[in-house]
């Protein structure tokens, strides 16, 4: 695949999603997708949802004629997208039982694991390591809470969306300065992809939304991030740490909040408002603080993982270099506190 036909796939990638994603907004209410407004949303009003179905059928309609249907090591991929999403849809039309979603999304992360192939060695300090069942347990978690923070981080107009397109770009800037060949690798086209698609999306997801991605969306969203992720530790590309950093922005606020509210005693299962991104929505409104979160991945966290990556020796100390401002700021916009603010 030239440069250029992979320029033209990814554009009409984009338009695709736009279609898609426009055709379910004007059929929400017969498709039984409309969202209305709860205790815990940040909107006013009825709007429709399930934008994030878009998204997954462009990408998998660009995949195939890409080929990545063919690349066996990506075919475990699509098949996990497919299910997720389809649990989210079911999720969207029935509100799941929280059991019945986190057992069929562990079972889609334990998939990817397998799949993926050995992980390498987690270095968290000279001579120790951890590898085998014990990392692959760590990394079990670590997927099952991604999928689930990111699902919680959407709930501001083009939040989520920007924040995947910068991550996923962001892994390919990271993959190009290792290798030179990076555009000729099966897993950048899937990001390319997946950020194309999610661009068309977002033209109708950003503040003020016309249309939300849903569970569809953001499950699928999440598993993709994550499964690159696993991919490119297994081929040894991306560091551990560098990953670390790049998804600190929304890892950060996500954990910081169910921290703050189990230590009170609170069950973390129980829908609220007290996001860092919920609480100054409030004050500044959505696409404010969307810009404020895409800026601060891209030009703190983003850059920052590009030296971890070429860093192996400061890696740690720059996750922490990362992580410390951002958890500062969660913990001043008042992440998981008793209140809301603005409210």
């Amino acid at each position: 695949m030239t440069m250029l036909g992979l320029a033209g796939l990814c554009l009409m990638t984009a338009l695709l999603s736009w279609w898609l994603t426009f055709w379910i907004q004007k059929n929400a209410v017969a498709l039984g997708l409309v969202q209305h407004p709860n205790y815990r949303s940040s909107h006013l009003v009825p709007t429709p949802s399930g934008g994030g179905l878009g998204i997954v059928c462009a990408m998998l309609l660009a995949a195939g004629l890409l080929g990545l249907v063919g690349a066996v090591v990506l075919l475990p991929i699509l098949v996990c997208l497919m299910a997720i999403a389809g649990l989210g849809l079911a999720d969207d039309l029935h509100d799941l039982p929280a059991v019945m979603r986190f057992a069929v999304q562990g079972v889609v992360v334990a998939g990817l694991i397998w799949s993926g192939g050995a992980l390498p060695p987690l270095a968290l300090a000279p001579g120790l390591a951890i590898s085998g069942a014990i990392l692959a347990i760590v990394i079990l978690v670590a997927g099952l809470w991604w999928l689930n923070l990111f699902n919680f981080m959407d709930g501001i107009d083009g939040l989520a969306a920007s924040q995947a397109i910068i991550i996923l770009l962001g892994f390919c800037l990271i993959w190009w300065t290792t290798a030179e060949t990076a555009l000729e690798a099966p897993i950048v086209w899937l990001a390319l992809l997946a950020a194309s698609a999610t661009l068309g999306f977002i033209q109708r997801n950003w503040p003020p939304a016309r249309i939300f991605m849903g569970d569809a969306g953001s499950n699928a969203l999440a598993l993709i991030i994550f499964a690159i992720a696993m991919f490119s530790l297994a081929d040894g590309r991306v560091a551990y740490q560098t990953w670390l950093i790049l998804v600190s922005v929304f890892v950060t606020d996500a954990t910081l909040t169910l921290l703050r509210r189990t230590a009170r005693g609170e069950r973390p299962w129980h829908a609220h408002r007290r996001h860092a991104y919920q609480q100054l929505s409030r004050i500044w409104g959505h696409q404010r603080v969307t810009l404020v979160y895409g800026a601060a991945t891209l030009f703190w966290a983003l850059p920052i993982a590009v030296i971890a990556q070429h860093n192996a020796a400061w890696a740690w100390p720059l996750v922490a270099l990362a992580y410390g401002p951002l958890v500062w700021s969660a913990a001043w916009a008042n992440a998981g506190g008793r209140s809301e603010a603005g409210g």
